[in-house]
């Protein structure tokens, strides 16, 4: 009989590890995050388990959480978990010891002098105020204790994979970058040194995921030994090697992987093509040597808010907003958006959406329908008035312009 106790660490980093405690885990145990959006609950990958705990790979973006155990369809337990960068991790955190600051005048160093005097027994001899010896003693103390503990502080915090920002020392130690991997953003550099520095191996599916959601990416993975896997290889030309040995990971595409070549590229050229090179190079220098690796890139459908040139949530009349269903691969420049309601969710600009002409790009609807019904769509003549009445910056107006011409 199941039985789930609870989750270690409450708080984690974005694709993290995270434990479930209790008994009687087996394969048929699930992890579900809930964020409030009945629409977008997902299934989260389980890395490992054993009659004791199981073991599952936090959501890739960050915020709250609610994380549902279930066993065929049964719910075993609910536990709030809470998603941040990894910067903002509490592990390796050492309290602060600020300047104190009354009146306009800065005590320094205040709190150690405090802790100093307070060592002290009471009566007349050991007078403790301003004026006394002992206070005007221990200020001094106070000052080294003060510069050692900040010393101690910035040692721990330089000695962590998940707070250092001395990243060409820790790159050095770990053989970092990783060629064709490299990470240009400290974010990202910190993330792979992370990693590394916490480095386990695995064959498995899961394990493999769960290096994609480093990287904030949701992958499918299929071989083609699995016969239910098999219409995922149809039109490879395999030649004379065993399709037993073939695997592929098909990921989520977004607009930064797709290049269209112009009439200033190689005539041999495709027009155009997908790549993620930091996860194709992550991936080939960990895969199974005797396997091969064959990428596939898909577009899914992500919602929306739509927002003017100001950022300023675009609704209907009864001040509901509207919501894009955009292709991923055709979403340009999301814009993080906080509702009235204290959610916060991306945003697109209204022209920012792809080219009215494609109708598989994206569909305008009214958030309140619910999933990706996609009720209450906005029809052209719709569309055509949110245009002209969403403020345009200047330079788009004079691009527009010079296209024209």
């Amino acid at each position: 009989m199941l039985s789930v106790q609870q989750i270690s660490p409450l708080r984690v980093n974005q694709g993290g590890s995270v434990y479930v405690f209790g008994s009687g885990f087996d394969y048929k145990c699930k992890v579900l995050a809930d964020n409030g959006t009945p629409s977008q609950i997902a299934g989260l990958t389980v890395l490992d388990y054993d009659e004791n705990s199981l073991e599952f790979v936090a959501p890739k973006e960050a915020g709250s959480y609610d994380v549902l155990v279930v066993r065929e369809n049964i719910l075993f337990g609910r536990f709030s978990l809470t998603v941040v960068a990894l910067s903002e991790l509490n592990v390796w955190n050492i309290a602060r010891r600020d300047n104190v600051v009354r009146d306009g005048v800065d005590y320094e160093n205040e709190e150690f002098r405090s802790a100093l005097l307070g060592l002290l027994p009471r009566g007349f001899a050991w007078f403790k105020g301003k004026a006394g010896n002992w206070w005007k003693l221990f200020a001094g103390f106070s000052l080294g204790f003060s510069a050692v503990y900040k010393i101690l502080r910035d040692l721990v915090f330089e000695s962590s994979p998940a707070k250092t920002t001395s990243y060409e020392t820790w790159e050095r130690e770990l053989g970092l970058p990783i060629k064709g991997a490299e990470r240009d953003s400290a974010s990202g550099k910190l993330a792979e040194i992370y990693r590394i520095s916490r480095k386990k191996g695995g064959v498995t599916v899961s394990y493999f995921k769960s290096i994609s959601s480093l990287f904030g990416l949701n992958v499918s993975i299929y071989e083609y030994w699995k016969s239910e896997d098999r219409p995922k290889f149809e039109g490879v030309d395999f030649g004379d090697d065993d399709p037993n040995f073939y695997w592929m990971l098909e990921i989520e595409a977004e607009s930064s992987d797709w290049r269209a070549c112009t009439c200033n590229d190689t005539c041999n050229d495709y027009l155009q093509y997908w790549w993620n090179e930091p996860v194709e190079s992550m991936y080939d220098a960990i895969k199974p040597a005797h396997t091969k690796l064959l990428y596939a890139y898909k577009e899914v459908e992500r919602e929306l808010v739509v927002v003017d040139d100001s950022n300023n949530v675009v609704v209907v009349n009864d001040n509901t907003p509207i919501v894009a269903s955009v292709l991923s691969g055709h979403i340009v420049n999301p814009v993080p958006i906080e509702l009235p309601s204290g959610e916060k969710v991306l945003g697109v600009r209204v022209k920012d959406l792809p080219d009215a002409q494609n109708d598989d790009a994206y569909v305008l609807r009214d958030s309140e329908a619910g999933g990706t019904t996609k009720a209450g769509i906005v029809g052209d003549s719709g569309f055509d008035s949110l245009w002209d009445n969403t403020p345009a910056d200047p330079a788009d107006d004079d691009t527009n312009e010079s296209e024209g011409d």
